[in-house]
This record gives structure tokens, C-alpha cells and sequence, in this order.
């Protein structure tokens, strides 16, 4: 278990969790409550936008399109901690590089 990936992916949960209980608290108005739940999903949103794929998306509920892009975002920012900690270990010379043979 990366120690690093974790660690890149805590910031990214404690903001999804603050976002969607500040929209379960009921806190202002429609509009803000839109604004909330986009913030953690805003990234990838304008990606599938920018790719011609925004009336895909369109009838998504919100708890799909967390699941949609959410779960690659944490697989991605695990993987990318996981790299770097790999990384790392074998330029300080505690993990041994992998030999083609």
C-alpha cells in the first residue's frame, strides 16, 4: 500500500466530503447547492465538455457522476503516488530495479 498515494488522495475526499455537507446542511440556496456538488467534479466536467461528450452527461444523477469520474480520479492520483514512491525508493537505493531478465 502506497503510503504517497494515500496521502494524494486524503485532500481530494476531505473536499468531496466538506462539498456534498455543506449541500446535505442545506446551506443557501438552490444555486449554491448546484455550485457545491460541481466543485469536486468540475475538472473532469469540462474535459467530457471540451471532448464533444456534454449531452452524454447530461441525465446523469449526481450519485453516477460521482461514480463516474470520482473513482478514476482516486485510481489515478493513487497510481500517480504510487509511481513517485516508487520512484523515489529506487533513487534512494532501498527498492531494486527490476531486471529484464
Amino acid at each position: 500500500m502506497s503510503r504517497l498515494g494515500l496521502l494524494l488522495c486524503a485532500p481530494y475526499a476531505v473536499f468531496i466530503l466538506a462539498c456534498v455537507g455543506i449541500v446535505s446542511l442545506g446551506a443557501g440556496g438552490d444555486a449554491s447547492q448546484l455550485i457545491f456538488l460541481q466543485l469536486p467534479i468540475a475538472g473532469q466536467l469540462v474535459v467530457v465538455q471540451a471532448l464533444g461528450l456534454g449531452r452524454a452527461i447530461e441525465f446523469l444523477s449526481w450519485p453516477d457522476a460521482y461514480g463516474l469520474f470520482v473513482t478514476p480520479a482516486f485510481v489515478l492520483l493513487y497510481a500517480a503516488g504510487a509511481l513517485c514512491e516508487r520512484g523515489l525508493a529506487r533513487r534512494r537505493g532501498l527498492a531494486p530495479a527490476r531486471s529484464g531478465v
